[in-house]
């Protein structure tokens, strides 16, 4: 970042959108719109990248699931360190790779510690939760919480029942 904003070529923009983009076949131009003053203006570009902060917003995360040092969600091995064992005791595991501290609850993408924070990466292991959460719901994964007074003490039967049929 630093040696981008001294860069003599490099315009850094904040408080900035884009709103097209120009070009038949390769980008020309960009008009953007400066969003705390809503003018917008034309710049030559031959390149365009977009950075959008490298902040996780997982504040209203943090009771429910664990998060490292600066916010970013643990799955997976990272995870397990801090999970409630007797949450996992009745799964006879502990999270899977992108699972995070709470059976069930998976992260991928920039939110994840220890992501890679790229757009493709963060698209593959979206693809790769959703089979996670597909492994998950076969094994009939559906612990009661037993920290909330609202699970604690109730029936788990329709878990039961589906795990019957499945067996059937």
């Amino acid at each position: 970042m630093d040696q981008l904003e001294r860069h003599p070529k490099v315009e850094i923009l904040t408080h900035t959108e884009v709103r097209q983009v120009h070009g038949a076949d390769a980008l020309r131009s960009l008009t953007v719109e400066d969003n705390s003053t809503g003018r917008p203006r034309e710049l030559k570009a031959h390149a365009l990248f977009v950075f959008i902060g490298t902040r996780p917003y997982t504040e209203w995360l943090q009771d429910t699931i664990a998060l490292d040092s600066q916010g970013f969600v643990l799955t997976g091995a990272d995870a397990e360190p801090a999970t409630d064992k007797k949450t996992w005791l009745p799964l006879g595991r502990g999270p899977l790779l992108l699972e995070t501290t709470l059976p069930g609850v998976f992260a991928a993408g920039d939110v994840r510690s220890g992501s890679v924070k790229r757009v493709t990466s963060a698209a593959g292991e979206g693809a790769t939760a959703v089979r996670l959460v597909h492994e998950h719901r076969a094994r009939g994964d559906t612990p009661e919480d037993p920290g909330t007074p609202q699970t604690r003490g109730r029936s788990n039967a329709g878990a039961d029942v589906q795990r019957a049929r499945r067996s059937a």
